[in-house]
């Protein structure tokens, strides 16, 4: 019987704890000195005094515990979430109470992730929205942090805790770098008889928008910001031959920290890469060696490629003769589809002997490992 009451105890109150505050020790040593004393006197107002200390014990456990009960929280998250970069997000605390507010409590994930929030009462039923920033270090599927509510509500006896594990996760983006010029700078043509009436790299100026510090400086238009006190950009009709396919080769060569830096490097390069031109106006392409098919047709839409390039793994060498030959397949059957019109870029973690015959059907090849990237990624993508 006394297991299952142990266990039962557990079950109600797990994820809780309580400790005692300063102000609360003594309270309790003075209230087993009344105690002492009333026993070996025998006097009445001393089991008075006695009782309605021990009564505020009480109700100080009953009201803190009511404070934190049946209190929600929902996270409103942006459409896009990037490693390594702050990301709005607001915290909806709700108290789902019918009748009882709650009082005094203050709410973390013990992580400088989120900021602390203090609530000083939330009544029955209200929502309260906590505009916050969250950083998120690695890209892919990420768990959101434990909540913690802590408060000493009514007396400050006691210091009570409750941790809400959050069974939610977010897709987190690869982290998106500034890029050089040299290499999201794309040829243009202009002067082609068929122009589509969309945004791209054009001779013909399709818009203005606002300027965002991952934009180029060199396309703001000085006079219309003049005009209206902030700065724009110009954007430009695209052009038939707009279109980016990037070749992404997931393959690498060893098992080792090195390797899988550049392969996180090359994430970012093409993750940066598709960004910056995708914001220009092109449409961009992603094929990896996930797919043997010719992938999908390039869009404006960079939502499918940054959650490919979120989730994507790589594949490693191996000793079996018939796994190398899978892997050459693969890359085979990528390049076959590098007959494609428009700018073809091939990103590879590292130098890759397996993609050395088929280097010339690239316009460009990027290897992730060279000195250049490296300092790109060390630095931010800031201009050296």
């Amino acid at each position: 019987m006394s297991a299952f009451l142990i266990r039962l105890q557990r079950l109600i109150y797990r994820n809780r704890s309580v400790t005692f505050t300063p102000t609360g020790t003594r309270f309790v040593l003075l209230t087993l000195a009344v105690g002492v004393a009333a026993v070996n006197t025998g006097n009445n107002l001393l089991y008075l005094i006695l009782g309605m200390m021990l009564s505020l014990i009480i109700v100080s456990g009953i009201l803190s515990e009511q404070s934190l009960r049946k209190i929600s929280v929902e996270w409103a998250f942006p459409v896009r979430i990037f490693a390594q970069q702050p990301a709005p997000v607001e915290l909806r605390i709700t108290n789902d109470k019918r009748l009882l507010p709650s009082f005094s409590f203050r709410m973390d994930a013990g992580t400088e992730a989120v900021q602390s929030v203090y609530m000083f009462k939330l009544s029955a039923r209200q929502t309260a929205v906590f505009p916050q920033t969250i950083r998120f270090e690695k890209r892919g599927i990420q768990p959101l942090p434990s909540l913690r509510f802590h408060t000493t509500f009514p007396f400050g006896f006691f210091h009570k805790s409750l941790i809400r594990p959050q069974i939610r996760t977010v897709l987190v983006y690869p982290r998106v770098l500034p890029v050089p010029p040299s290499i999201e700078r794309v040829s243009s043509r202009p002067g082609q008889d068929h122009e589509y009436r969309q945004r791209g790299s054009g001779a013909t100026l399709h818009n203005l928008r606002d300027y965002t510090p991952l934009d180029d400086a060199r396309g703001i238009h000085w006079k219309a910001s003049a005009r209206e006190l902030k700065l724009l950009l110009k954007e430009y009709e695209r052009e038939e031959d707009d279109d980016i396919h990037l070749f992404f080769t997931n393959h690498l060569s060893a098992r080792s920290e090195e390797h899988l830096q550049n392969f996180e490097r090359a994430v970012e390069l093409a993750a940066s890469l598709a960004y910056a031109l995708g914001r220009r106006g092109y449409a961009v392409a992603l094929q990896t060696l996930s797919e043997t098919e010719s992938g999908p047709e390039a869009s404006t839409d960079l939502d499918p490629v940054l959650k490919r390039l979120a989730l994507i793994q790589p594949l490693y060498d191996s000793t079996d003769p018939a796994d190398r030959d899978r892997i050459s397949q693969r890359i085979a059957a990528l390049s076959r589809t590098a007959a494609l019109e428009g700018r073809r870029i091939l990103i590879l973690p590292c130098t890759d002997p397996l993609w050395d015959p088929l280097r010339g059907r690239f316009s460009e090849v990027l290897v992730a490992s060279e000195p250049r990237f490296k300092t790109w990624s060390r630095s931010g993508g800031k201009r050296t």
